[in-house]
């Protein structure tokens, strides 16, 4: 692949890796969740509990959907994905506006930008590949960040990474989040940036919502469709170009 696509897929990895803005631990014995004897006291239990919690349940998963807004590096990012621990996956994101398709199905992943993407992204190629590509999906191989943005696995890794000691969480006020109780949890690292979560009330304690709107790289991700079907499906034959094999 040319730079300008590996450009584009940094990005999608950093969407990926940025969606844990806050860190969810495991393996705690605090004994939060159906322990604690009723809704009310597990949201009231200290903020590294409800982490805890929260990690236990999001590292139980097999499929996930992803909604998010953020800011990356200046870039402004959309995304809306669904994807499972499989590997398949299926949905679009957005770069400064641009929108790209992802999808990956038993092993194999393409994308499909919009025209808007390849201007932005490929610069003086954009017309050519614009050509070839025809509107047809693009192979990605094993190394391009698309895939990797697909990998449900490493975001879970990422929720549920327990290894920084020095971020601090405090808990906050339980509110509604899309018509679920949620206990919000206020995390704080050691440079000082704050971003909350909000973890379902009721097992399972699902992480719902992250909000950064204070520090570097502000936005929001919004997490659903736990353990339900992701529906991705291969584009047909006739759909796929390689832009390696045509030398793009």
């Amino acid at each position: 692949m040319t730079s300008w696509t590996r450009r584009a897929a940094t990005a999608a990895v950093l969407v990926t890796t940025s969606a844990s803005l806050v860190a969810c631990g495991g393996d705690s014995d605090t004994g939060a969740g159906g322990d604690s004897g009723s809704a009310s006291a597990f949201a009231e239990q200290d903020g590294a509990a409800i982490r805890d919690a929260a990690g236990d349940a999001m590292g139980d998963l097999e499929s996930l959907r992803v909604q998010g807004d953020l800011t990356v590096d200046g870039q402004e990012i959309s995304l809306e994905l669904a994807a499972s621990t499989s590997g398949d996956c299926t949905g679009t994101i957005g770069i400064d506006g641009a929108e790209a398709e992802v999808l990956s199905v038993g092993g194999e992943s393409w994308f499909r930008p919009s025209e808007e993407f390849w201007q932005a992204q490929a610069g003086s190629q954009a017309d050519q590949i614009i050509d070839l590509v025809d509107g047809r999906w693009v192979v990605l191989g094993e190394d391009d960040g698309f895939s990797e943005f697909c990998d449900l696995d490493e975001l879970l890794d990422e929720l549920v990474d327990d290894s920084d000691e020095d971020t601090t969480y405090e808990t906050g006020e339980t509110s509604d989040v899309d018509g679920t109780s949620a206990v919000a949890v206020v995390s704080t690292d050691e440079d000082g940036e704050v971003s909350t979560g909000f973890v379902a009330v009721d097992e399972p304690h699902h992480l719902l919502r992250i909000e950064k709107t204070e520090g570097e790289d502000p936005g929001s991700v919004v997490f659903s469709g736990f353990d339900e079907e992701v529906g991705a499906s291969a584009p047909a034959d006739d759909e796929i170009v390689d832009l390696d094999e045509l030398g793009a």
